[in-house]
């Protein structure tokens, strides 16, 4: 082991240990330092026939080692059985109130049984069908509600545009073509529109230097 010491001594201080093999040379290192003999080595020639010696005990030591070890099964044991009687004893408490019954009470007791879940199935299912068909109920009278609103909306619609092209068919009655562009033209020079005017705080019509105040509509 000191060859060992020595060697990785002598290594480190080479230039082995200052490049990329120190982490390896330190692993097998320690590898070699600390590892212990594989199985398949067997047993060294020196210690082939050696018999170990047993250590002698002394007699009070043995004395109080079996003294504790029966002590201690002893107080396992009677734990245990303590335990056990509590199991059988919540057994038999339990089966106190337990009647013993023939086969055919069991079996007309299991038609019962099965007969009490069949009634309560049909009630759940009387219960339930009640109220999917609700359900289904308010769901018709919501979607016939939502198409009413929508075809009193479409309606409302249509009328608005009835109204705006009947609106735009009065308007097209005065509106320029060339059919009456002459006329328009004669009525404008007989009947001139002058903008030429203000409006004062009151809201009345200033035309150039008239006194003549007309009231806007507001």
């Amino acid at each position: 082991m000191s060859s060992v010491c020595s060697l990785a001594g002598m290594l480190a201080n080479k230039c082995l240990l200052k490049g990329p093999y120190l982490p390896r040379v330190l692993l097998q290192y320690t590898t070699v330092r600390f590892r212990r003999k594989p199985r398949w080595l067997g047993t060294a020639k020196s210690k082939l026939f050696r018999v170990p010696e047993r250590r002698q005990q002394l007699e009070d030591e043995v004395n109080e080692l079996k003294r504790l070890h029966n002590n201690y099964h002893t107080q396992m044991k009677a734990v245990r059985r303590f335990l056990r009687d509590e199991v059988e004893a919540f057994k038999l408490v339990s089966r106190a109130g337990m009647v013993i019954q023939t086969p055919e009470e069991e079996a007309a007791e299991w038609n019962e049984v099965q007969r009490i879940n069949e009634d309560w199935n049909r009630k759940i299912a009387a219960i339930r069908d009640k109220r999917l068909e609700e359900e289904r109920q308010q769901r018709n009278n919501y979607i016939l509600e939502r198409l009413a609103a929508k075809e009193q909306r479409d309606q409302d619609r249509l009328e608005r545009i009835e109204a705006r092209v009947r609106s735009e068919k009065e308007q097209a009655k005065s509106f320029i073509t060339r059919d009456n562009i002459d006329q328009a033209i004669e009525l404008a020079l007989v009947q001139p529109v002058s903008y030429n005017f203000s409006l004062d705080v009151g809201g009345n019509i200033q035309r150039n230097a008239k006194t003549e105040n007309v009231k806007v509509e507001s």
